[in-house]
């Protein structure tokens, strides 16, 4: 599973709000948050990228 950067919800869209940051799931989609936790991991090069970890 990939996590993008939308501008705006969709209509089918649930929005969530992490300390401060909004995070869009598409219903269909949910089953797979489920349990789950979004971490954000550095990369190598000094960037980083939201990952979605089974707990």
């Amino acid at each position: 599973m990939r996590l993008t950067l939308e501008e705006s919800a969709l209509e089918d869209d649930e929005v969530t709000e992490i300390e401060g940051i909004q995070f869009l799931v598409h219903k269909r989609d949910k089953v797979y948050f489920d349990e789950a936790k979004i971490d954000y991991v550095k990369t190598l090069l000094g960037g980083g990228e939201f990952k979605v970890l089974r707990v």
